[in-house]
């Protein structure tokens, strides 16, 4: 066993409650916590940052990406009274709080207590367990919608957090998206489970539903994007399907080495038709074979005033710069909420935020608001589909600070006034890990260290080309090691080159030009 599955065999994780709650009430210091039990609070959504000893991320559950008013004035209140006042919006429609302290975790008021009593959830949102659950953010309003597809998406997690230990041991972390809509908006093709809209003749009618795509994984060194299981699933049938399938990844999915242990590894091993036919095995009937497609683009970015299907209502959507956003203003959207919608807020997997239910009548009231002037309804291209994860500020795998490198990079390109296309993505990672999601960006950029004398800087690997979509693709690899003051030249001229897959030879001598990295015969790579 590798000493995951060694720690995994011989205490479940949803079994450290217990012991988390003890350490947090008699404030053990983090030190003589056992490295075991650190891991395992992740099944509850505690993550111990060891770039900043004693200080804790808290992962939440924001199934579909769906909040009250009332609990992002809870997570903010949290955020502001344990946690420095800060948040972040992640890539999974979810909220992250940072700078937390072990002992203000239990207790009343506690920050479970306080999460608890809004009806929000930390349980398997880290480690080897499904995370976050995506939906379409415009579900039940969006006009062009096949359905809604709400009521799914809070089945899929209310039956996996009802499993308890049935599947609190599977062998990575598993990934899961579901959308009613026409634009992909849970970038399916990126997940280790995607249902997307289609229909299909069933017994003389046309049924809408699924097909199925598996297997989808964008971290370490072999991403993949997920493939068609060649199965069309009927609304009613998508528990039975997520289940069976996570059953059968639980019980074959490759244990022994870690970085080799997601679905797609399984994937690889069997291929697509033995996993659909052990998944009929164990449905115990044959699925339909798969739809007609019913997606016409991949998601946007959600943002802007567009009007819902209810007359008379629209959604406006504000971005929230590279997913960061302080306590003051998500008290500042909760209010927005209340006073011009019916209290609600969305997350998008662009780490923005979407307002629904505004009548035609609010809308100049919403716009005047100064919370705007910051969370813009309409930015620049440059801004609109910029992303980045939360970097090394907060994140132990990251080499990069990609918050502030994101930002400032998005500004430079902004002074000097380069021209980028609407939705143009240009998606920032701090790590082979991927959690920006550079590899289906127009232009995504991966954190790296590089030696500069004897200093040791941040630098990135330059991507162009990915997409997802019809004729999806992985970005291409085509720099290396570029240092960060160099990358606002490298991005124009990528722009001005319409994300070539391959980078011309003008580009090669523009980088060499410019850039302040020594020779690659001098250049060494840190922390590969």
């Amino acid at each position: 066993m590798n000493k995951f599955e060694q720690m995994k065999a011989e205490k479940d994780g949803l079994d450290c409650f217990e012991d988390m709650i003890r350490y947090a009430t008699e404030n053990v210091p983090v030190e003589s916590i056992p490295e075991d039990d650190l891991q395992r609070m992740k099944w509850y959504g505690v993550f111990h940052r060891p770039q900043k000893p004693g200080t804790f991320m808290m992962r939440l559950r924001v199934t579909g990406g769906r909040l009250t008013a009332a609990q992002v004035r809870t997570i903010a209140d949290i955020a502001r009274s344990f946690g420095g006042g800060t948040a972040d919006i992640t890539t999974r429609q979810n909220v992250q709080l940072r700078d937390l302290r072990l002992p203000d975790i239990p207790g009343i008021p506690g920050i479970l207590s306080q999460l608890a009593s809004v009806g929000i959830s930390t349980r398997q949102t880290g480690m080897d367990n499904v995370r976050n659950f995506i939906g379409c953010p415009l579900a039940g309003i969006d006009g062009m919608e096949l359905f809604d597809s709400t009521p799914l998406v809070e089945a899929l997690a209310a039956a996996y957090l009802a499993a308890g230990k049935e599947f609190s041991n599977l062998p990575r972390k598993f990934n899961v998206s579901i959308a009613g809509c026409r634009d992909d908006c849970g970038d399916a093709q990126s997940q280790d489970l995607g249902f997307v809209p289609a229909t299909r003749d069933l017994n003389g009618r046309r049924v809408a539903g699924f097909n199925v795509l598996a297997g989808g994984a964008l971290g370490g060194t072999s991403p993949r994007l997920a493939t068609p299981l060649d199965v069309f699933v009927v609304p009613e049938d998508v528990v039975p399907v997520f289940l069976a399938l996570l059953s059968i990844y639980r019980d074959h999915g490759p244990r022994e080495v870690r970085t080799r242990a997601r679905l797609k590894w399984l994937i690889a091993e069997w291929g697509e038709e033995r996993l659909r036919d052990e998944l009929e095995r164990q449905l115990g009937r044959t699925l339909p074979r798969a739809g007609a497609d019913e997606r016409l683009q991949v998601a946007g970015d959600h943002l802007g005033i567009h009007p819902q299907r209810q007359v008379g209502l629209n959604y406006v959507g504000l971005h929230v710069p590279v997913g960061r956003i302080t306590a003051d203003d998500l008290l500042g959207l909760a209010d927005l909420a209340d006073t011009y919608g019916r209290g609600e807020l969305r997350l998008t997997v662009d780490q923005n935020v979407v307002i629904p239910h505004v009548p035609d009548s609010a809308l100049s009231a919403l716009l005047a608001e100064p919370l705007l002037r910051r969370l813009k309804p309409n930015p620049s291209n440059i801004w609109r589909n910029l992303v980045a994860c939360t970097g090394n500020d907060y994140c132990h795998f990251s080499l990069i600070d990609t918050k502030r490198h994101a930002y400032q990079l998005a500004q430079e390109l902004e002074r000097r006034g380069v021209q980028v296309p609407r939705g143009t993505r240009i998606h920032v990672s701090g790590c082979i890990h991927a959690c920006g999601k550079h590899h289906i960006a127009d232009i995504g950029l991966q954190g790296t260290n590089i030696r500069l004398g004897n200093r040791v800087e941040e630098a990135a690997d330059v991507y162009v080309g990915g997409r997802l979509g019809e004729q999806p693709r992985l970005a291409s690899r085509v720099l290396e090691n570029v240092h960060w003051e160099d990358l606002p030249v490298l991005v124009e001229a990528l722009v001005r080159q319409r994300f070539a897959q391959t980078v011309p030879l003008s580009l090669l001598r523009l980088q060499t030009a410019t850039s302040q990295t020594p020779a690659n015969s001098d250049l060494e790579e840190v922390n590969a």
